[in-house]
This record gives C-alpha cells, structure tokens and sequence, in this order.
C-alpha cells in the first residue's frame, strides 16, 4: 500500500486530534507511505483520488455515505473509523484506531462489494443522475396532501400506493430508513432493491424485495404539491414538475473495507437490536451477568 486518503469530517474532529492521531499510528508502522488529507469530501471527485489504494473516512454513517458517492467511479476501498452516532457502516470506533491501522497495514483484511443504485428525472428538458449507496427516498412536502404513486418494474406496471413517499433501498441501506418503514433486513453483498411504501393508505401495501437488475419507475402526477426526493438523506431535492423518477442499479460498485476480526452479525445484533431493546428499557444478552 503505498497512496492512502483520509477524509476527516471537520465537525466531528475539530480540533484534528483523531486525524493526528492516525497520522501518526500510520507512520509509525511505515513511513514510505504518502497520505492525501481531504476535509468533508473536498477534491475527493477530482482525477489523482483514482491514485489511493484506500481511503480512510474518519466520521458518522453520513460521512462514509457522502464519500462512497464522490469515490464510486474511481473503485477506491473506502474504510470506516466511527467518530460519528450509530457508525453501522464503519469498522471501528475510535477508541480501536491503534488495532485497525496495523491490521490494514498487514493485509489483515478484505474488501466488500456492495451494489449502489442510480436515480435519473428530467427537469426542465434536462436529464439528471445521482447515485447512492444506501437508499432514494421520494416524499410528499410537510403541508402537502397524500401522493399517488405509481410503479413500474421493468416497464410493467406493479401497483398504486397513496402514501407519503416511496423508499428504494439497497442491501446496505436496508438496515437505515427503510428498516425504520418496516422493511427488511438483506444481507448487504446481496444484489437486491427494497422497494417500501411510507404510511400508505392502500390496503395491503407491502414491502417487495426486487432483484438488482430491476428498472423501477416512480411516477406521479403533475400538479401543485410538493414532492422531494433524496439520496442518502443527505439532501431534499424538489422533482414535482418531473412527473416520474427512474431507478436502477448503479455501474459502479461501493468498496468497503472489512477487517478479518469483524462479524457483521455482532454489528447487527450490537449496533441494530440492542439499539431497540435498549430504547423498550431491555437489556441485552451480551450485558447480562450470571
């Protein structure tokens, strides 16, 4: 390994003590290793990133998320170290940082592929795309009234939902806001959409579990209501005069990082379950003393 980036996020670590730190671990283990510092993403979709052989993302889901999308195109392995809230999608916690540098430095390691997905509307004679690592969300305005979605998978008509929006989901996105609308958990390195009603008022609207290379088409009608859409949840974005949204999966595959040691069902069980038990005042099995 010899190019590493680290995209620090500047509200999590202020004053640069965990970006210090870790520069310091690192050239303390090799010091012919060049290191290219980014600050929340920035310069991180410019040519010389395809140059990392990794990227460490120091930071909150949000900040693994935002980086996934500006270092899809250029395959570059993106490693999580959480210094954020829930930090399902990192590695480490910050407290583990000595541990995981040496364990990247000896190969001690693998690399996930996990599928994204691509959003595409036409707005004002103009064709838009953005991508995703986690889900799209389409959703009504606060003040607006219900919205009639209709579907459309692989150009055949699937159903009618009124609700308050539609959530598209990739396997890695599907333990985010689609877990929280009542979807389900897929393993992340499936190929797989999850494709969630919010709140609908149509009897019997379900979650459906669609395969990757599905094209689903969201349409709604043109009118004065408000609909947004968004990737991430990173930010909303006004589509109402667009009348349809098309998703599909993306061409570029996201590259995470996954230490050997890791289980990806203690990260659930840890990170997912005890967070709900803990919230109903239970406890969890693995702090329970004899």
């Amino acid at each position: 390994m010899k190019n590493i980036g680290i995209n620090v996020n500047t509200t999590k670590d202020k004053k640069r003590k965990m970006l210090n730190f870790i520069l310091k671990t690192i050239h303390n283990e090799c010091e012919n290793i060049n290191i290219n510092v980014y600050e929340d993403c920035i310069g991180l979709n410019e040519e010389k990133s395809y140059e990392l052989d990794m990227i460490i993302v120091l930071g909150g889901d949000g900040t693994i998320l935002n980086t996934a999308r500006h270092i899809a195109k250029y395959d570059v392995p993106i490693f999580g170290i959480n210094i954020g809230h829930l930090g399902f999608l990192a590695q480490v916690e910050s407290s583990n940082i000595s541990y995981a540098i040496k364990s990247l430095l000896k190969g001690d390691y693998v690399v996930e592929e996990r599928m994204m997905l691509q959003c595409s509307y036409e707005q004002q004679g103009i064709i838009k795309h953005h991508i995703g690592l986690n889900d799209v969300v389409l959703s009504k305005g606060v003040l607006a009234r219900i919205v009639k979605y209709k579907i459309y998978i692989d150009d055949k008509y699937y159903n009618t939902f009124a609700a308050d929006g539609i959530i598209i989901s990739t396997p890695t996105g599907s333990t985010a806001y689609s877990l929280s609308a009542g979807g389900p958990i897929i393993y992340p390195t499936l190929d797989n959409f999850v494709l969630t009603p919010m709140y609908s008022q149509t009897v019997g609207a379900r979650t459906i579990v669609l395969d990757g290379k599905s094209n689903i088409s969201i349409n709604f009608p043109k009118n004065d209501e408000n609909i947004f859409l968004s990737i991430d949840g990173q930010e909303w974005i006004e589509v109402d005069k667009a009348q349809s949204v098309n998703v599909c999966s993306a061409k570029n595959k996201c590259k995470l990082v996954k230490l050997n040691s890791n289980d990806y069902f203690d990260t659930l069980r840890k990170k997912v379950t005890f967070r709900s038990k803990g919230y109903e005042g239970e406890e969890y099995e693995g702090d329970k003393t004899c």
